[in-house]
């Protein structure tokens, strides 16, 4: 019998908060991180959502996103399958998943290759914009940023790239933070 998946928001408790933070920082490099009281007041004034990906019994991966009133779809923030589930297809159900939650689109940013520390991180680059284009996400040519001193590509799967600008992902930022901060640390990187 093929298990049946689905997302279930997480609950923004303190313990559930500080769990998930727990599996950002196992997946994500610290400097990717925000601080686990911004995510939590994020969630805790609904701007921000996070999702388990689940089969009722196990979690195996999950997404920090918010919705963008813009083109009503959602930026992903942070995305993981967990590391024991990970190689099994469960990224591309994710995405599915988070898909069907947005039928408007995405939005993410990736780390951008041409700014690898070597061969191994390039290749590791590379690897996670081809998972990202095979579940039908594709780099905006025009978006490259240094986000807090991190080059980053943007990529979506909207029907036009003009949906957003530098300015557009800035506030983002603001949004997150709270503060004004997006035109200090967040540039067109060209």
């Amino acid at each position: 019998m093929q298990k049946k998946y689905y997302l279930k928001k997480m609950n923004p408790t303190n313990i559930n908060v500080k769990v998930l933070y727990n599996y950002l920082k196992q997946d994500f490099e610290r400097q990717e991180l925000f601080p686990q009281f911004v995510l939590k007041r994020n969630f805790k004034k609904e701007r921000m959502e996070a999702v388990y990906l689940t089969d009722g019994q196990e979690k195996y991966g999950y997404a920090i996103y918010q919705e963008l009133s813009a083109f009503k779809g959602i930026f992903i923030s942070y995305l993981a399958i967990l590391p024991k589930y990970r190689s099994n297809g469960l990224g591309g159900e994710l995405i599915s998943q988070l898909n069907d939650l947005s039928p408007n689109g995405m939005l993410l940013e990736v780390e951008d290759p041409e700014a690898a520390k070597g061969k191994k991180d390039y290749t590791t680059r590379l690897r996670r914009i081809s998972f990202y284009e095979r579940n039908g996400l594709h780099m905006n040519s025009n978006m490259k940023v240094n986000s807090f001193f991190v080059p980053l590509r943007m990529m979506d799967n909207l029907d036009k790239t003009d949906a957003y600008d530098i300015s557009f992902y800035q506030r983002l930022y603001n949004r997150i933070l709270g503060l004004p901060l997006g035109r200090i640390f967040i540039k067109e990187n060209n």
